[in-house]
């Protein structure tokens, strides 16, 4: 296996042998920092936080005999980032357990890919990038449109009652005009004057 020790700030990068990583079990994990991931500080109110990570390898037998191999990532932490109400920084939970069955070809990979929801597929790399890796799957955990909790907008009422005055219903004038209309329709037919 060619793995290295696991990073942080100032150590070295960790890379694995894909299959030679599944096969034999291996184990990998740190804390990442997000000034270490800077794809993904990019996408950050701010540096604070911290991601907990594993990576670990496993074999599966297959029914018909043979194995195949898979990569487990766990991801669990907290980052900055804007609140999609306030803007101003929230911290934000994330977490993610995600399994990769490896591939021999991207082509295997794709037919994998449509084939099952339960595993997503990587080809296999006798030099994979795991920080690179754990940074992309942090990407994918980040949700949509964080917010705090209990926020409100900059200077709106605590009470939503008394954000909005209330509108007149425009059906309600719509109503109004038929009825005038219908009681004009009425004069005009019982007013003939009394002529047959």
């Amino acid at each position: 296996m060619t793995s290295k020790p696991p990073v942080g700030r100032g150590a070295a990068r960790p890379w694995i042998d894909t299959l030679e990583f599944a096969r034999s079990g291996g184990a990998l994990g740190s804390s990442q920092q997000p000034a270490d991931l800077p794809r993904l500080l990019d996408l950050l109110a701010g540096p604070e936080g911290s991601i907990d990570w594993a990576l670990t390898g496993e074999r599966r037998p297959r029914p018909e005999g043979g194995a195949d191999t898979f990569l487990r990532l766990e991801l669990k932490g907290s980052v900055s980032l804007e609140c999609n109400r306030c803007l101003r920084s929230v911290q934000t939970e994330i977490g993610d357990s995600r399994l990769f069955k490896i591939t021999a070809t991207e082509s295997q990979a794709e037919r994998e890919d449509a084939q099952t929801d339960d595993y997503d597929a990587l080809v296999a790399s006798p030099h994979f990038d795991v920080l690179e890796f754990v940074e992309d799957e942090a990407i994918l955990a980040l949700p949509i449109a964080p917010r705090h909790p209990d926020c409100s907008l900059p200077g709106a009422p605590a009470d939503p009652a008394e954000a909005a005055p209330e509108r007149p219903n425009p059906f309600a004038a719509l109503a109004a005009l038929k009825g005038r209309a219908a009681r004009n329709d009425s004069d005009e037919d019982g007013d003939d004057g009394g002529n047959p």
